[in-house]
């Protein structure tokens, strides 16, 4: 998986909102797949013991000089690691079934075992699988419907792409998220900001090759067929990274107070009613009867989505523990475990131009994360100094304040 932040599909988890409320965590980190818990708006964000401080803000790829505080961010960074291998792994299992069943089938199985392991889990929890919180489930549902959407543009790159480029691709996600937060919400766009996401495009050119811009101009119609093919994967993996962002400005929309089990179900949800639909409607087939699939099939179906599923649970619980610069770090873990894995199970191989856009594409995007977390240490510092500024002025004059007070009491 990805990682919608995959590594699978989006394509990747207390709330969604409320998970990376208790960590100061980049985008970078928090787009990873379609489930992947989401922070909300900037400047809205608790700290943590581990970040709290104006020093921990201002280095921002340290660890914690406190024994305690050190091994809780070691130990988020291990679950980290081990999540991005659960979602690479799942992502295999969905290469491998997709030789033989089509993406949306394999969509509709992972969402079927994302409903259950979520439902059965909001049970244990005592937590109301639709969301207690007023005004929000349109909400919930739309952001449950674009990660659907995008689960199914990466899955079919999955499918069509090698595994490694599909990753990268799809590790546009926070590039994406930045240029949308700063259309839709005026976010801050800065010069550095347009210099990586112009990286990023260069590194998609490199990667994907075409034909009339790298010189092979005769193709045999074989070839061209093939190319058509990978183009399609190539713009689906990218409008899932733009579906990944997309989600994350909707629960940015929703903002804190939703479990993130409960995103979790909803998408479950929604891509099981989603799936069969576009399968019917635009591929003109049907879900097909439980009697054609093999053992093989069933079990590589089952381990999508329950790797997946664990993927999202260790996400969540890494993303409270680690912190936020080595947490974005992590994000490249994603890449390394499908490079290795395409490599051993699928002979993936490529060339110098795939390895450089591989390389641009991962270091912009890891970059914007890190810049993205530096600005908003920066703005909770200066609201820090800006409230303490104003304390002391009160506890300097108090008979302004009282003067003050005195003007805004009721008659």
């Amino acid at each position: 998986m990805a990682k919608s932040k995959t590594s699978i599909l989006s394509t990747t988890s207390s709330t969604a909102a409320a998970a990376a409320a208790s960590s100061n965590v980049p985008t970078s980190i928090t787009i990873v797949n379609e489930s992947t818990p989401l922070i909300p708006k900037h400047g809205q964000i608790t700290t943590t013991p581990s970040s709290s401080s104006t020093a921990t803000d201002a280095k921002v790829l340290s660890l914690s000089h406190e024994p305690a505080t050190r091994k809780k961010e070691i130990a988020g960074l291990l679950l980290l690691t081990i999540s991005s291998l659960a979602f690479t792994l799942s992502s295999l299992f969905v290469k491998e079934a997709g030789f033989t069943i089509s993406s949306l089938e394999i969509v509709f199985a992972r969402a079927i075992v994302q409903c259950i392991l979520s439902l059965i889990s909001c049970i244990v929890l005592r937590i109301n699988p639709l969301g207690d919180k007023p005004g929000t489930r349109l909400w919930l549902l739309l952001r449950a419907l674009i990660g659907s959407l995008g689960l199914i543009l990466f899955f079919y790159s999955l499918v069509h792409l090698s595994l490694t480029e599909a990753t990268v691709l799809f590790f546009l996600g926070p590039a994406f998220t930045v240029v949308l937060l700063s259309i839709l919400f005026n976010d801050p766009f800065t010069v550095f900001d347009g210099f990586c996401s112009v990286l990023c495009v260069v590194g998609v050119v490199l990667l994907s090759q075409p034909h009339h811009l790298f010189g092979k101009q005769t193709i045999s119609s074989s070839e061209q067929e093939n190319d058509r093919k990978r183009t399609i994967a190539i713009v689906c993996a990218l409008l899932g990274a733009l579906m990944s962002a997309a989600a994350y400005v909707v629960v940015r929309k929703v903002g804190k107070g939703i479990h993130f089990m409960v995103h979790v179900f909803y998408t479950g949800v929604v891509a099981a009613l989603v799936s069969p639909l576009v399968l019917f409607f635009f591929i003109q087939q049907t879900i097909p009867p439980i009697e054609r699939y093999a053992t093989r099939e069933w079990t590589q179906l089952a381990l999508v989505g329950l790797l997946a599923f664990l993927g999202q649970c260790l996400l969540h619980q890494g993303v409270k523990l680690a912190p936020p610069g080595p947490g974005t770090l992590m994000r490249m873990n994603d890449v390394v475990f499908a490079f290795f894995i395409g490599a051993i199970f699928f002979n993936e191989q490529f060339n110098m131009y795939s390895i450089i856009g591989a390389a641009l594409i991962m270091g912009m995007t890891t970059a914007l994360g890190v810049h993205r977390w530096q600005l908003d240490a920066r703005a909770r510092r200066l609201q820090h100094h800006q409230r303490r500024h104003s304390t002391r002025e009160r506890t300097h004059n108090p008979r302004s304040s009282q003067h003050h007070d005195s003007k805004t009491l009721p008659h």
